[in-house]
């Protein structure tokens, strides 16, 4: 029988008041589908979902995880911010850097090209987790990606009536494509659900209506089969019952920590005491955006590329 692949997606970010919204997908190939004893196996190494793994401030783990999956899935290692969306998606620089409205307020996120790794993380430690997890199994990481809109993007979307819901979703569509067009069919995909997403069919903007057909599915997912393509599932918390959607969010909280670091550090050229912040709803980012003002309104930083509308 040969071996199938299996593909997590998660987000982060949706929901913060600054830095961008990250889509990332895991691709494993494995002779067979076995989610509890691979969750199980995942758990007992601390291989689950990121908001568990690592958060603000606590980034050594996730960090040592995040490059090991990157070098397993043939992206390389990255030695600075820029090598890691390079090696994420080799155009994705490109493409936002052109969404800038001027080059003052592309500084804000392209000026600072941190080093890596940014907090402490060992890629041989990482590797010697994914060996455990493998084992003596057939067990294999084939791709590892990621997507990025940031606050920009975000903010020009909900201008024209698109939510970041539906920016979510595009981008996950956008990583299914990627990996089907890379490594063919079928896939078995698994996706955390998206908000209050649960039609999902009516949404799709990838792939023809025609070629989506609903499955039946247990409570809190939603099953689709997508002709060309294989099975696509959106479940309530996936990234806490699926090692590959795991690994995903894994690798998605690193990236979005590394773009608001570079955002901190280079707000932090002009007051090296100020703190870095999460970007989240907190008493930090708060303060944060506060300190920032003066310079943002010196430097002449758009507003929309700093802070989130929605």
């Amino acid at each position: 029988m040969a071996d199938m692949l299996v593909m997590g997606v998660d987000e982060n970010g949706l929901g913060p008041r600054l830095g961008p919204l990250v889509a990332t997908s895991v691709a494993l190939q494995t002779p067979r589908y076995a989610r509890a004893a691979l969750r199980e196996r995942g758990l007992a190494l601390g291989l689950t979902d990121s908001k568990e793994t690592g958060g603000f401030g606590r980034m050594r783990f996730t960090e040592s995880v995040a490059l090991a999956l990157l070098k397993r899935g043939g992206a390389g290692l990255p030695g600075s911010a820029d090598g890691l969306l390079d090696r994420v998606s080799p155009d994705l620089r490109e493409r936002l850097r052109a969404c800038c409205p001027d080059d003052p307020t592309a500084e804000q996120c392209w000026a600072v090209d941190l080093p890596l790794p940014a907090f402490g993380g060992d890629e041989s430690h990482g590797e010697t987790l994914l060996d455990r997890l493998v084992g003596r199994s057939s067990l294999r990481v084939v791709d590892v990606q990621s997507r990025v809109a940031c606050a920009g993007v975000l903010n020009a979307k909900l201008a024209v009536g698109k939510n970041k819901l539906a920016v979510d979703l595009e981008l996950f569509e956008d990583l299914i494509s990627s990996v089907h067009g890379r490594h063919g069919s079928p896939l078995l995909v698994v996706c955390g659900m998206i908000g209050g997403i649960r039609d999902y069919a009516s949404r799709l903007s990838r792939f023809e209506r025609h070629n989506v057909e609903p499955l039946a599915g247990r409570r809190g997912q939603k099953r689709y089969a997508v002709d060309g393509v294989g099975e696509v599932r959106f479940e309530v918390d996936a990234d806490a019952h699926h090692l590959p959607v795991a690994l995903a969010s894994i690798v998605g909280k690193y990236v979005r920590e590394i773009c608001m670091r570079r955002i901190g550090e280079f707000y932090r050229r002009g007051d090296p005491e100020l703190r870095l912040a999460s970007g989240y709803h907190d008493p930090v980012t708060t303060r944060f955006i506060d300190a920032t003002e003066p310079s943002r309104r010196r430097l002449g930083i758009a507003p929309d590329c700093f802070r989130r509308q929605a």
